[in-house]
């Protein structure tokens, strides 16, 4: 029986669509208008009086799309909010208002366009929380222009796209981190330490369960509103004629031009967490994979609402990962027909020799329930949960440290990478398998071409 315990470069094409597309900082840094008027009555915290961190001592950063956690950084001591960047005016105004009631002050300065952010000198890293179909474009340019990046999940679209972020990141030398907070909970962590440190015994299989994604019936094409930047908003996703659900929060997760569907936009902290259980954060050996996903028939959404996969790796472990009830967001007006095979929990669990471990956010399940009671010591070789209350640091402390972050580039394309394994499989209704050290599909040019798509121009990568 399981037990409850908890646990305190980018570039556009030549001609005369550059300008819409290219990432051109000299431009911007000679157009730009840096600073603002000062206030009038200055609070003691913004000087760095009663203990408070001096500006001149703080990490300045600014959100590019204002999607999901854009306001992470705006209560944390040692940062500074500069800038937020958005194409819908009605979000931006709202967001300048959160940010100077924060400061009181009206310094955040507004953008529709993201290069005019990375053009500036006075902004040290930024916050991606963009549509997934921008998430490289945007961590490319930032690591181009110098700037750390926390970008949200899922890292990327393709695989492609992935490789192209891990070189810039590389190249560029900034700090980076993937939204899987999932490698900042303690007893998720703890969890992890069981399993790699031995105590089920060898892992021989783990079980997945993520929200499922959803079906919508067809759309009415509506007129722009004023205040969106239509293409900018689509940018390189192909181009289409307008409906609300297309910029909704989450209902662009379900959609094929933004994104590889739920499984990904969601599924991917899974994923994620499942690969840092099973010790396979640095892959080797080929991975295997089959897929069935069942697809709408009609309507906006496009991307599965049910899923199972199999995934089969070197060392003899095996995956199989299936959706579950319920949804975390979007609109769905239609609702999707049961699935066809049997549906496993939602969370993670790991099934060794010896032992079981479950684990989800802020919860971590054992048997024998006894493993609950273990403290990871120094003889033990994988210590995920740091000492003195410490996890691994957090993205601003990395920033300071110059220090890898807890779900660094590298690893946040792993985990993505498994994403788009499925979603090829899906695609081609068959096996693949994937050298992950050569980052190809072995043998099979069908798979191989679907790890990049294309572009809308002037966009590229």
């Amino acid at each position: 029986m399981l037990h409850a315990f908890k646990r305190n470069s980018i570039s556009a094409a030549k001609g005369p669509a550059r300008t819409a597309g290219a990432i051109t900082r000299r431009r911007f840094m000679r157009t730009m208008l840096l600073g603002a008027a000062a206030p009038m009555i200055v609070p003691a915290r913004v000087l760095g009086r009663g203990g408070a961190t001096a500006p001149s001592n703080r990490i300045n950063v600014a959100a590019l799309g204002l999607g999901f956690g854009w306001r992470m950084f705006l209560g944390h001591e040692q940062t500074q909010f500069r800038a937020v960047c958005d194409v819908q005016a009605d979000r931006l105004a709202r967001a300048k208002r959160t940010v100077d009631a924060h400061y009181e002050n009206k310094d955040c300065s507004t953008h529709g366009d993201f290069r005019e952010v990375l053009a500036r000198r006075d902004i040290d890293a930024v916050y991606i929380a963009s549509p997934d179909h921008w998430h490289s474009l945007m961590t490319i340019a930032a690591a181009q222009a110098g700037k750390h990046v926390y970008c949200q999940k899922p890292l990327t679209r393709t695989i492609a796209e992935g490789q192209a972020v891990v070189e810039a990141v590389r190249r560029h030398g900034i700090v980076f981190q993937h939204g899987t907070q999932q490698r900042h909970d303690a007893a998720m962590l703890f969890g992890c330490e069981l399993v790699r440190n031995g105590y089920i015994g060898k892992l021989k299989h783990v079980r997945i369960a993520s929200p499922a994604g959803l079906t919508c019936a067809p759309q009415p094409t509506e007129p722009v509103p004023a205040g969106l930047d239509w293409d900018r908003w689509l940018g390189p996703a192909p181009w289409s004629d307008f409906t609300p659900l297309r910029i909704r929060a989450h209902c662009w997760y379900h959609i094929s031009d933004y994104t590889m569907g739920y499984f990904a936009g969601w599924g991917v902290h899974h994923a994620d967490s499942a690969q840092q259980a099973s010790g396979l954060d640095h892959p080797d050996g080929p991975i295997t994979v089959e897929a069935d996903g069942i697809f709408p028939t009609g309507g906006l959404y496009d991307r599965p609402y049910r899923w199972q996969m199999h995934f089969s790796f070197a060392n003899g472990l095996t995956w199989h990962w299936t959706d579950c009830s319920g949804n975390w967001g979007g609109i769905g007006e239609q609702t999707p027909p049961p699935a066809p095979w049997p549906q496993h929990r939602m969370g993670i669990t790991l099934e060794g020799t010896e032992g079981t471990v479950f684990i989800w956010r802020g919860r971590v399940e054992a048997d024998p329930p006894s493993l609950l009671h273990l403290r990871i010591g120094p003889r033990d070789k994988v210590r995920l949960v740091r000492p003195n209350g410490e996890n691994i640091p957090d993205f601003i402390e990395c920033i300071r440290r110059n220090h890898p972050t807890c779900a660094p580039v590298e690893i946040a394309h792993r985990s993505t990478t498994l994403c788009s394994l499925a979603a090829i499989a899906m695609q081609l209704r068959r096996k693949v398998v994937w050298d992950p050290r050569g980052e190809a599909f072995m043998g099979d040019e069908d798979a191989n071409r679907l790890r990049s798509r294309a572009m809308r121009e002037p966009w590229m990568i």
